[in-house]
């Protein structure tokens, strides 16, 4: 386990507090536990975290997501499998949420590390299909050594389940995730962003529809959903990021 110097070690690093430090510990210790079982090789990490931990994203996460293609009875013999081996490890409970699809978890981590309870929500689909699966190996400058592949959605499709997220929500963090991938190369791939929509009960989309929903994030929207997730000494550029974000996907998407 990680002691209260290594926390205290961490944020002074990576200029964040000692409880963003501590839950991130708490993610990559959940994925080790989880893909160090061989049946683990249908449950997909995504979403932002996995953007963070594999791609090198600049912004802390606070949700691990993730999509099964096992039967949900199988998935469920798994993940109590897992969360029985986590508690091994200290004073943590893991409580169902209700959610309208798929399975939610509630990760509490009551541990002498922190004066106070650090809570991490687990979400996983069922009813997606996986495009593009993908595995990975992880570094990590925590006290936790992985000896087994992540196994998760590929950054296109990653990125496809962004642009998804940017045309049925407003969260500045999906902004900021997409502007993250494109400027490291990663294609926007229609076919794939198409066959997402279909969650939701949409055939297309066009690049207008996208573009507008990128304009419809203000900068007080931005800075609210950012920066919980951002180290402290960049909190006062939130504003001048958000402009150069938003205007980087802009002239972006306007050529596709």
């Amino acid at each position: 386990m990680i002691t209260k110097d290594q926390i205290s070690s961490f944020a002074r690093k990576f200029k964040t507090n000692e409880s963003t430090v501590y839950r991130e510990f708490l993610q990559i210790l959940f994925l080790n536990k989880l893909y160090k079982n061989e049946k683990s090789s249908q449950v997909f990490f995504k979403g932002g975290t996995a953007i963070h931990f594999l791609f090198g994203a600049p912004r802390f996460s606070e949700d691990l997501d993730f999509t099964v293609t096992y039967p949900e009875n199988e998935f469920l013999s798994l993940i109590n499998l897992i969360f029985k081996e986590f508690v091994k490890e200290g004073e943590f409970s893991f409580k169902e949420r209700k959610t309208i699809t798929g399975k939610r978890f509630l990760l509490t981590a009551n541990h002498d590390v922190l004066p106070y309870a650090t809570f991490i929500n687990l979400d996983f689909s069922f009813r997606e299909k996986v495009i593009q699966p993908s595995k990975s190996t992880i570094d990590t400058p925590y006290p936790v050594i992985f000896t087994s592949f992540i196994y998760h959605l590929s950054s296109e499709e990653i990125c496809a389940e962004k642009i998804r997220a940017l045309l049925t929500r407003k969260k500045g963090r999906d902004l900021f995730d997409l502007w993250f991938l494109t400027s490291q190369g990663v294609a926007i791939n229609n076919v794939i962003v198409k066959e997402k929509l279909k969650y939701y009960q949409k055939t297309n989309y066009t690049n207008t529809e996208l573009l507008n929903s990128i304009k419809k994030i203000s900068e007080k929207e931005f800075e609210t959903d950012m920066r919980p997730f951002i180290p402290i000494d960049d909190r006062n550029k939130l504003k001048e990021r958000y402009e150069y974000i938003q205007s980087y996907l802009i002239n972006k998407l306007s050529t596709y």
